[in-house]
């Protein structure tokens, strides 16, 4: 089989690990007898370009070896086409390795290897004409999101939490956020802390946010947390983390195709953690469009 495998520059210190896991990738592939092309990028720009001509080009995997922000490119360029995407983890939040059953190291590897397909759904962005593959973070979140991006990558998956504390810490301040959320035609206007059309269950650098989540039902899960006093969203937050979010009487989780997100001019949503463009946005699921290297669901 023809294989790419996509991967930054090896450099020394926090984020040089995904050059040497894509290395070991392109060797265990050629071992085993495939073709395989390694894509050396200097950013996802450069990724996006190189891969995008070898998916163009019929290659039947797409490995990202990196974090969430290069796995949403791969599988944006491969919704909708025969190429699959595999996932070797290697980032900062690895939020679809993880949603998948992906763990970091040697098990990727042998995922990788082993070559099990799974169609998934994607969330995708008509305006955009972009697909997502975890979720699509659209108020606090969204901020809690930017605030990590600029976050020195040494603190690893603890900037998703240290970010939300500090946004939570400046809510005082903060007006309310005013949304009117469309699902599946019909409007809804609120004010809200979070709003995150979810296709799988973790976001943020393992924040458990929608564990009921399936990204092969057809369907995505709309999360809103109402506003809450500080003190509350900091338990709020514990509860993410517990994986009990869908408890407290803030939350609300609605299953639906597709749902229209109008807010606040200045937030920028964010898809996979990668800033996408400011609201309003339509999201809106398409079933089993995607084939993704995973275990199977047990």
């Amino acid at each position: 089989m023809r294989y790419a495998v996509a991967h930054g520059r090896r450099r020394r210190g926090p984020g040089g690990s995904g050059a040497r896991v894509g290395e070991q990738a392109v060797d265990a592939l050629r071992a085993a007898g495939h073709e395989v092309t390694e894509v050396v990028a200097g950013s996802l720009a450069q990724a996006r370009a190189a891969c995008a001509s070898l998916v163009a080009d019929g290659i039947d995997v797409l490995v990202a070896v990196g974090g969430d922000g290069v796995v949403s490119m791969a599988a944006d360029l491969c919704a909708d086409t025969s190429t699959a995407v595999a996932i070797l983890p290697a980032g900062t939040g690895n939020d679809n390795a993880r949603s998948l059953g992906i763990r970091r190291g040697a098990h990727a590897l042998e995922v990788l290897l082993a070559d099990g397909r799974r169609r998934v759904d994607t969330l995708h962005l008509p305006e955009l004409d972009r697909h997502v593959l975890s979720s699509v973070t659209s108020a606090l979140d969204a901020r809690i999101s930017d605030r990590a991006n600029r976050w020195p990558r040494v603190l690893g998956g603890m900037t998703y939490t240290l970010s939300a504390l500090v946004e939570i810490a400046l809510l005082r301040r903060q007006p309310p956020l005013h949304y009117v959320l469309t699902v599946d035609g019909a409007p809804q206007a609120l004010e809200t802390l979070v709003v995150v059309p979810a296709n799988m269950p973790y976001v943020g650098g393992g924040l458990h946010i929608c564990p009921e989540a399936d990204p092969a039902d057809g369907l995505l899960d709309l999360v809103v947390i109402r506003p809450v006093p500080p003190s509350q969203a900091v338990q709020l937050l514990r509860a993410v983390r517990a994986g009990r979010l869908a408890e407290h009487p803030a939350v609300s989780v609605t299953r639906a195709r597709q749902v229209r997100i109008e807010g606040p001019a200045d937030i920028v949503a964010q898809g996979d953690g990668e800033p996408l463009a400011p609201l309003p946005l339509t999201v809106q699921v398409v079933p089993s469009i995607l084939r993704v290297v995973a275990p199977a669901l047990t």
